[in-house]
């Protein structure tokens, strides 16, 4: 089950811990993204954009942060 708690500690440990090379944690409350990668000890935070190139990708993903959280 998915709690901010869990989210945010437990299962981002197992992501880090296991190699997971991208982690997003949205916080729509916040309007922001915490991406964390395996060896960051704090997450970059996003408000603006977020960026992904997965490896062996031609091109990247790119997805507006106002375009996620718009109300639906």
């Amino acid at each position: 089950p998915s709690t901010q708690r869990k989210d945010r500690f437990t299962k981002r440990r197992l992501y880090q811990n296991e190699g997971v090379p991208l982690v997003w944690i949205i916080d729509a409350d916040a309007r922001h993204v915490e991406v964390w990668t395996p060896d960051a000890d704090l997450p970059r935070v996003e408000r603006a954009r977020l960026h992904w190139t997965p490896n062996g990708a031609r091109c990247s993903f790119w997805l507006p942060l106002d375009v996620l959280f718009a109300p639906v």
